[in-house]
């Protein structure tokens, strides 16, 4: 039987510096006392100088704790621990200019040594990047929570953002609104002008609200020309007025596409969140209830409903003036 081939000491050396991902022995305080592999230069840059250093030399205070954080809970669970990370340029003390724009991301593997090192318990640190998977990752999980046409976020989404809204609003009152509308005749502009003018009209009409929408607010296009916006944070009157704004700039931005016999606009249903509410499908239900009722009486005006499914209607010329 053949004996296995015992390594030397450099042989040893070499292997560990030859290793793609660079490997790092980190004591429990962060000190740096060894810097392995990283030979992948497409990924890595030469670690060497942080050699001596602590984590609080190189990061900013609140990522170096975070990093002091996980070598104790490796040592101290004697497990391997596995975790996800991001560095960016932010992060990083006394980085030159041409350091990385985007933010890059990491996996670690971390593994308590049985050897202290520098009179400290210590781990070893495997940092994989895993950036083009992370972004790669971060892209399918836009796509699943957006709409094709638009780029608005889709019913997936609003559903998501809307149960989080629901828990605030019961835990915490915090106030929130539902506006759900659609495009009336909206069929004769896929009949008149042909189903690319009827998605280009929904296109501008979503780049219009997106640009009179709130930073905060959740703006999806459910299907067709239904579409929904959640606003969080904001008065009845600040509503109010958005939903005002939202009405003549449909009727602006769809003029256009206006046929025979035929103007379109918008109907809008508004349901506040209200402590009778039970639900959130429950404020859904409320929000499509006061747009049918906004179809049903022509169109171009909004319908609003409180917890108890009472209804006040308003056209546009009869509601305040977007300023």
């Amino acid at each position: 039987m053949t004996e296995p081939h015992l390594f030397t000491a450099s042989q040893y050396q070499s292997i560990c510096n030859s290793l793609p991902d660079p490997t790092f022995i980190l004591t429990e305080s962060g000190r740096y006392v060894a810097i392995l592999g990283g030979k992948d230069k497409r990924y890595y840059h030469d670690g060497s100088s942080l050699l001596g250093k602590r984590v609080s030399d190189v990061l900013t205070a609140n990522k170096a704790q975070w990093f002091v954080q996980k070598i104790q809970d490796a040592i101290a669970s004697q497990k391997m621990l596995v975790v996800e990370y991001e560095l960016s340029a932010s992060d990083v003390l006394g980085l030159t200019a041409d350091g990385p724009v985007e933010p890059i991301w990491f996996e670690g593997r971390i593994s308590a040594l049985e050897q202290p090192y520098c009179d400290e318990k210590a781990v070893v640190w495997v940092a994989s990047n895993i950036t083009a998977n992370k972004r790669m990752q971060q892209l399918l999980q836009r796509q699943a929570m957006s709409d094709e046409l638009t780029g608005l976020y889709n019913r997936r989404r609003l559903m998501q953002v809307l149960e989080q809204a629901y828990i605030d609003f019961k835990k915490h009152a915090k106030p929130a609104s539902l506006l759900s509308f659609d495009v009336d005749n909206f069929k004769a502009i896929n009949d008149g002008l042909g189903h690319p003018a009827g998605d280009q009209a929904l296109l501008e009409l979503a780049n219009a609200v997106r640009k009179l929408a709130s930073p905060g607010d959740c703006v999806c296009r459910l299907g067709g020309d239904e579409f929904s916006i959640l606003c969080q944070g904001r008065t009845m009157s600040d509503i109010t007025a958005f939903a005002s704004q939202l009405l003549q700039t449909g009727r602006e931005v769809l003029q256009p596409y206006a046929t025979q016999g035929s103007m379109p606009g918008l109907s809008l249903g508004i349901a506040h969140f209200c402590p009778e509410d039970t639900s959130m499908e429950a404020i859904m239900r409320r929000a499509d209830q006061a747009l049918y009722l906004s179809k049903t009486q022509g169109g171009h005006q909004m319908n609003v409903t409180d917890g108890c499914g009472k209804t006040a209607a308003a056209s546009v010329k009869n509601m305040p003036s977007a300023s």
